[in-house]
């Protein structure tokens, strides 16, 4: 039987594209998160109109569904990013405390 609407999961596709608002997140977060989610893909990363996009390009042609769950780690994977730089900016102050004081300890240092 010859199917003349294939279903749109059924469909193949070499590229996928994701949009990201420079203005929520940053270039560095979303490179970082390309960077993560690369395994059977390349992506690459253009800045258009305030915009970052990212165009996944699969080594092999993929199902759609495949495609929108790579957009869908990518998305995840710059919030996780995004969380993790906001953290670290916050707790910076502590964490120099902590290597300061372990560093005091250690003798690597001479009393001079």
């Amino acid at each position: 039987m010859l199917m003349t609407d294939a279903p749109r999961d059924s469909e193949l596709v070499r590229t996928a594209q994701a949009k990201f608002d420079l203005s929520v997140f940053g270039l560095d977060c979303v490179k970082r998160a390309a960077y993560r989610i690369t395994g059977n893909a390349a992506v690459e990363i253009t800045i258009e109109d305030g915009f970052t996009i990212c165009t996944i390009n699969f080594s092999k042609a993929v199902g759609r569904a495949s495609a929108d769950a790579a957009i869908e780690r990518l998305q995840l994977e710059v919030l996780d990013q995004d969380l993790r730089g906001t953290i670290a900016a916050e707790t910076t102050s502590v964490r120099n405390a902590i290597l300061a004081l372990a560093f005091s300890r250690s003798g690597l240092q001479s009393d001079d």
